[in-house]
Order: C-alpha cells, then sequence, then structure tokens
C-alpha cells in the first residue's frame, strides 16, 4: 500500500524591480523573480536589503560590479561626508512588487509603488533612512505579504550611531589595555620591590650578624618579606631596635674585604634570630617580625 504526500505550490510567480532615479519610466532595473511558480508553499520571509550607500552606487550607474568591487563602493559612500548623496539616492528609491499568473503571461504589478528608505515625521516632511530590509512572503494559496524591517533610522543619525559605536569599541580596547597592562605592570613592580627588598635583608644580615643561621638563607628572607609585605615599616623598624643597626639599602652598605668575609665565613656560626627566642629556621619563620 503506497502513501501521497500532497503539498501545496505556488499558483504564481513573485518578483520585484527597483528603480534609484525617482521612479522614472527608463530606468527600472529587470524584475528579479523571488519565488517562481512551483514553489512550496507557504514561502518566505525573503529579505531584501537595502541601503542607502548602496543606492547611491547604483544610482551612479556602477550595475555591474562584483561583489568585492561592491563592497568597496558602498564603503567609500558611507561616513558623514556623503550624507547629502546617501539622502538623495534614499529618497529616489522606489520599489514595485509584480507577480506573474501564468508562466507565459506578463509581470503585473500588485499595490503601489514604495519608497522604502523614506518615512515621514509628525509634519509631513519626508526622512532619507539608512538601511531597512524588505522580507516577502507568499501564503499557501498564494497570498502576499511584505513587511518592512529594521529601525529605520535616519541617514544621519545613523552615522551618529555608527560613530558612537566605534567610539565605545575604542574605549572598550583602551580600557581592556589599561586594565590588563597594568596588571602586568603591577605584578613585575612588586616582583621587583620583592626581589629588593630581599637582598636589602640579606645585605643586612651578612653586615651586622655574619656568621648566623639567618646570613645568606634565601628563603628565610624571602619568607620575612612575604610576611611584612604590606607593613614593610615594621620590619625595619624591629630590626633596627632588636640589633641596634640601621637597615641600608644594598648599595648603601660599605664593601668587605676578602679578610672579613673569610672571618664572617669561619666563624662560630652562632644561630641568631629576630626575637633571640628560637633555635631552629622554622621557629624563626613563624615569629612576629
Amino acid at each position: 500500500q503506497l502513501s501521497i504526500k500532497v503539498q501545496n505550490v505556488a499558483p504564481v510567480a513573485l518578483g520585484v524591480k527597483i528603480n534609484y532615479h525617482g521612479g522614472n519610466s527608463d530606468k527600472w532595473q529587470p524584475v528579479k523573480t523571488i519565488f517562481d511558480f512551483d514553489r512550496r508553499v507557504p514561502a518566505g520571509p525573503y529579505a531584501i536589503d537595502l541601503n542607502a550607500a548602496e543606492c547611491a552606487v547604483y544610482r551612479d550607474g556602477k550595475l555591474d560590479l562584483n561583489e568585492e568591487a561592491l563592497l568597496k563602493a558602498i564603503k567609500a559612500n558611507e561616513g558623514s561626508k556623503h550624507i547629502p548623496k546617501r539622502e538623495e539616492a534614499a529618497l529616489n528609491l522606489r520599489v514595485q512588487i509584480l507577480q506573474k499568473l501564468t508562466r507565459d503571461g506578463e509581470w503585473q504589478t500588485v499595490g503601489d509603488v514604495m519608497s522604502p528608505l523614506v518615512q515621514k515625521d509628525k509634519d509631513e516632511n519626508k526622512i532619507a533612512c539608512e538601511r531597512v530590509a524588505l522580507e516577502l512572503t507568499m501564503g499557501s494559496t498564494g497570498q502576499i505579504s511584505h513587511a518592512l524591517v529594521g529601525e529605520r533610522e535616519s541617514v544621519v543619525q545613523a552615522v551618529k550611531t555608527a560613530r558612537n559605536s566605534a567610539l565605545q569599541w575604542y574605549i572598550g580596547v583602551f580600557l581592556a589595555v589599561a586594565f590588563f597592562g597594568g596588571f602586568l605592570i603591577k605584578s613585575y613592580w612588586e616582583e621587583r620591590v620583592f626581589e629588593r627588598d630581599t637582598r636589602r635583608l640579606l645585605a643586612y644580615y651578612k653586615h651586622v650578624i655574619p656568621g648566623s643561621i639567618s646570613d645568606g638563607d634565601l628563603n628565610n628572607a624571602r619568607y620575612l618579606v612575604w610576611k611584612y609585605r604590606n607593613k614593610k615599616e615594621k620590619l625595619w623598624i624591629n630590626l633596627e631596635n632588636k640589633y641596634g643597626a640601621e637597615v641600608l639599602h644594598e648599595h648603601e652598605w660599605p664593601e668587605m674585604s676578602e679578610e672579613e668575609e673569610d672571618a664572617n665565613a669561619s666563624g662560630d656560626n652562632e644561630e641568631t634570630n629576630l626575637d633571640d627566642e628560637e633555635s631552629t629556621k622554622e621557629q624563626e619563620q613563624e615569629q612576629d617580625l
């Protein structure tokens, strides 16, 4: 037993023709077929994008450009410099919907000629729009409907919107670069300060308590600098109070002679810490200084 699937097809053909010169009878472009005969219905919506910059290109007679050249020409007509030209092109754009009832018949107009890039204000003044999409739909019985979709901004307002969008984009890029760049700079600077203070502390131990367990102990010095990272002055003051010697920067200490370095290396290796109460390095790292 066979099953048959029945589906409606278009009883008519639907097309549009466009005029870029205000509806002059000799300036209509050839009809473009949108839905042909035997097209499954309902069909659509089929969107035709219309914009003032493209209309300006076609008004100049550049109808046979390839896609790349057309995009370049459209780009050349954008911006505030070409607002009058785009407004004129938008005001002169005309679109006519047509249908063909028989395969070998003639195209017949459906409705009035439209000006999709023109709208009127409250005073009935014509305003040129930058862009809009014409959507065409064919119902299951061949009924044709259309709609204009888009914000329909004026040419001037569209330029302002594009300019604001570009400005917002550049501001966003700048803020992103500033944020991540500042983060990297901050991390670099903190690391540099950390290493500088570690060397400063090691130099202090070397000159003030040479030969002690803290002298040359890089890990202990790094731990203390990290522990006092937000209260560095307290660390220096505690050291000065404990050992009675000012905490100088690494380059401010006088250079030691080879004899002094050898004497320090062969010292009694007395284990000294900031509190004088701890005898191991692990306990020294836990002190509150």
